[in-house]
């Protein structure tokens, strides 16, 4: 296994989060995932990488308040006066120093102190598990499953978190930090190797924005094999299963090359879209957010996706006053895209939820607000107040892909609440949030409805079927894993929850529910990041209190590689297309730093036919 020439990537502090109690994948089965280091100086051998003298291997981020787990495994060849450590910010927990000692080290460690044996818990040449704990500002370490030694521990943000072989040579298996994830602050490691790093990164994105406009620039985008391309070329043929591009960014504007999280809604015949426009995910390989950064560009179409109309920014209908309302990023995301400003003005809003009234509207609730069209998405009216930080008294409201106009209740978006401290991300409620709107969107009411603890809800997809609201559910960090739930208005607690078998390594992601009117069985399509893969799962309505999916297939896979050199995915807010017998999962594939695109996946009902094909 080669690894990249180098992966280094020098930060300067930055201490935004994020995502809320998140999981990193900083090394799995012997790959850089998310890993600051010089790589040539680690070699891949087998299922770990392999180092030896003073060349640290860093996380890609660090972690701000609250509990976390640090998760390595590994191994140390011999106890040789080697210094060896893991590294905490300016801490260091040592395996083993130069008087073949366990030790600490450190401006929040008793500096210097020795505080066991390392063959009492350490084997040389064998590999072992290190646990390292926070909980209630208590600092716990372990290995393999015995305490090692504890401390106070209420540091707020630790900015740099590694490993050091010094002069042992180490192995490392996996890496991952489960915690409130903030930017990193890094020691420079070499002067070259940062330069080489960046210049890395930017001719890598350079190459993919220089093949926009060709037929290259869509297969670099959703980068896939030949084998994987061949795949897909025989499901076309076989009219189950299609990938095609809808909107990529050819001809950006600024630093705004990175087209995703799309959602969509479907009314008669047109499919309205929503997605965003903007710097990159990753803000470490991003450029910087201007007034052409927007986080809803709606674009149509009228032809089963086939042609799309102009994108239009949503914006363009809204005042000046309230486009601007305390700055040009949204309110939500200054934290990451504007840390300099601290105004409270804007919208507690984030992300993209879209649904169809009743009465032949579209409703759109987004980071810039409330929004109504009646003509299929052509063109929109702000709803100014609604949401608006001066109206709106409570949390952060993140919302789900969908809104439903419930004819009992009235327009219905679903959403997680999260909470706020010194102007970023820190938790999430553990409580599904249901905000009803009987105006057509101009105020709404809130509700929500109590989860059991172990259940840290995010961005629900709700679909209402046979009297009840049925939902599936990212149970974010440490569970990543996609929860089911069903629940009826009106109803304060949500006994009907359970984990399913779409688990993830890395950051669970929004993923699509819908009841097949072919198969009559409730099916998800799942993203998974830890290998950019999505995949097909589907349940019976008997089995829902098992919680028994099936495996239907995998959809598409990508090269891997999340938040380094690989991005994508949200496939949440699909649409059924009934007359045609399809549906249409939107997602986008790309650079974490720029440029993504927008894609369609339109996949047969017939499940059965295209799990036969998949499986061949």
């Amino acid at each position: 296994m080669k690894l990249r020439s180098v992966l280094v990537l020098f930060v300067v502090k930055l201490t935004t989060m994020s995502a809320p109690a998140a999981e990193l994948v900083v090394v799995a089965k012997g790959r850089m995932e998310a890993a600051v280091a010089v790589a040539e100086k680690w070699k891949a051998i087998d299922n770990y990488i392999e180092s030896t003298g003073a060349h640290y291997l860093f996380a890609e981020k660090g972690i701000g308040q609250g509990d976390f787990q640090i998760r390595a495994r590994l191994s140390l060849d011999a106890f040789n006066g080697s210094a060896a450590a893991f590294v905490l910010g300016n801490n260091k927990f040592g395996f083993e120093g130069k008087h073949r000692r366990m030790y600490v080290q450190g401006p929040n460690f008793p500096d210097g102190k020795t505080i066991a044996k390392p063959g009492d818990f350490i084997t040389p040449k064998r590999p072992f598990d290190l646990l390292v704990a926070r909980r209630n500002n208590n600092l716990t370490f372990y290995i393999d499953n015995k305490k090692v030694w504890d401390t106070p521990f209420d540091v707020e943000e630790i900015t740099s978190i590694g490993l050091r072989p010094w002069r042992a040579r180490m192995q490392i298996y996996e890496f991952t930090i489960d915690g409130n994830l903030i930017e990193s602050s890094l020691p420079e490691l070499t002067a070259s190797s940062v330069t080489t790093a960046r210049q890395m990164i930017l001719s890598q994105k350079q190459q993919l924005q220089a093949s926009a406009g060709t037929d290259k620039f869509e297969q670099a985008l959703l980068a896939t094999t030949p084998e994987q391309s061949a795949r897909l070329a025989v499901a076309k043929q076989a009219g189950v299963l299609e990938i095609a591009p809808v909107h990529l960014p050819t001809n950006p504007k600024g630093d705004n090359d990175h087209f995703g999280w799309p959602v969509a809604t479907m009314l008669d015949d047109t499919i309205i879209v929503v997605h965003r426009s903007m710097p990159g995910h990753n803000r470490n390989l991003s450029g910087k957010a201007d007034e052409n950064t927007t986080y809803s560009t709606i674009i149509r179409s009228s032809d089963g996706g086939q042609t799309w109309s102009e994108p239009y920014d949503v914006r363009d209908c809204m005042k000046v006053e309230d486009r601007n309302r305390g700055g040009a990023v949204p309110l939500s995301h200054r934290y990451k895209f504007d840390p300099a400003n601290e105004s409270p003005l804007g919208y507690k809003l984030h992300l993209n939820a879209i649904g169809i009234t009743r009465d032949g509207g579209v409703i759109l609730v987004s980071d810039h607000g409330v929004f109504r069209s009646e003509d299929k998405g052509r063109t929109w009216r702000h709803l100014r107040l609604a949401f608006r930080e001066d109206r709106h008294d409570g949390p952060f409201v993140y919302v789900g892909p969908r809104i439903i106009d419930d004819s009992k209740h009235g327009l219905l978006l679903f959403a997680h609440h999260t909470i706020y401290r010194s102007c970023r991300p820190v938790d999430i409620a553990r409580e599904l949030a249901v905000y009803r709107s009987r105006d057509g969107g101009e105020s709404w009411e809130k509700t929500s409805l109590a989860l059991p603890d172990w259940c840290k809800p995010a961005e629900p997809d709700v679909i209402f079927h046979e009297g009840q609201f049925t939902a599936i559910v990212r149970n974010q960090a440490p569970a990543n894993v996609l929860a089911q739930m069903r629940f009826k208005w009106g109803e304060t607690v949500i006994s009907d929850v359970a984990n399913t078998r779409m688990k993830t390594r890395v950051s669970v992601d929004t993923s699509a529910i819908c009841f097949n009117p072919v198969t009559r069985r409730f099916e998800v399509v799942q993203s998974k990041r830890e290998d950019m893969s999505i995949h097909l799962f589907s349940i019976a309505s008997e089995d829902w209190k098992l919680s028994k999916w099936r495996h239907e297939g995998c959809l598409f896979k990508r090269a891997a590689g999340f938040y380094s050199t690989a991005d994508g995915f949200h496939t949440g807010g699909a649409v059924l297309d009934e007359k045609r017998g399809v549906q249409h999962v939107f997602f986008y594939s790309g650079h974490p730093g720029g440029p993504a695109g927008v894609f369609r996946m339109t996949r047969t009902l017939e499940t059965p036919n295209l799990a036969k094909l998949l499986e061949q």
